[in-house]
């Protein structure tokens, strides 16, 4: 029987719930995320590295391949890279960490919460604000120049913008708006804007269209192709995004779809 999935879409960020046991695979989300094991252990699977086995909340850095098992329910946040996710990117750049002591406690109470019923606005920002708070505020943001351009890209998709002229608009060289994303991120710019794709064939699936339909509005040449884009990024096939049941803000702008 598939697991029952629930997501509320906050902003460009969210929170997603899983009722009962559920796995993902392999694959390399760009934003980042902390999963919290309500009710017993979470396993982490990282590329070149021992899994992480641990009955904590598993924090991932954006582009870090993974792949998550957990035998019992787990709710995940998803943090936007600017505000919310600043300091969480900082500490999680390039890996994967098990946050602990009372910090810990506080996101696992907040995510109880969640998990009882209130799958709602209020309660999802809640969870978001508790995961910022784990970690230290006087981390370095990420250039805001990169983060205007993200913007953008995440307007133009699911087009190909030219990098140039956007790199021009905030007074960088395309290699040099490259290069900083990368030293904030730790992946390429063109891997998010591969996900910018993907999240947009992912709308068109949460809003009903049917796979080859959803393909054609992320700008993908197939059905295949999506799948295998989907999987890459998202761990699941278009199938089960579809079968998810979401929450939207209100009069909100659907621009981050986070599955």
């Amino acid at each position: 029987m598939a697991a029952r999935e629930h997501t509320a879409l906050v902003g460009e960020g969210g929170v997603h719930v899983v009722e009962d046991a559920g796995g993902t695979r392999r694959h390399a989300l760009h934003l980042v995320k902390l999963v919290v094991p309500v009710d017993g252990p979470l396993r982490v699977e990282r590329e070149g590295a021992r899994p992480l086995e641990v009955r904590a909340p598993v924090l991932t850095g954006a582009g870090v391949a993974h792949a998550i098992s957990a035998p019992g329910p787990t709710v995940t946040a998803f943090l936007p890279p600017d505000g919310l996710g600043a300091g969480a990117q900082a500490v999680a750049r390039g890996r994967a960490l098990a946050l602990e002591g009372a910090q810990a406690e506080r996101v696992r109470a907040a995510a109880r919460e969640v998990l009882r019923g209130r799958l709602d606005h209020a309660a999802a920002r809640e969870l978001m604000t508790a995961c910022a708070r784990a970690f230290a505020p006087d981390r370095p943001p990420v250039d805001r120049r990169v983060l205007r351009a993200m913007r953008r890209l995440a307007e133009q998709a699911p087009d190909r913008p030219a990098l140039g002229p956007l790199a021009a608009a905030e007074g960088l060289s395309r290699s040099r708006l490259s290069h900083l994303f990368h030293d904030a991120f730790g992946h390429p710019l063109r891997d998010y804007m591969t996900f910018l794709r993907v999240m947009a064939a992912v709308r068109a699936l949460v809003d009903g269209a049917a796979p080859a339909r959803a393909a054609l509005a992320g700008g993908f040449h197939d059905q295949a192709h999506l799948a295998r884009a989907v999987a890459a990024t998202l761990g699941r096939t278009p199938g089960a995004v579809a079968r998810s049941h979401f929450v939207q803000e209100p009069a909100a702008p659907r621009r981050m779809v986070v599955p």
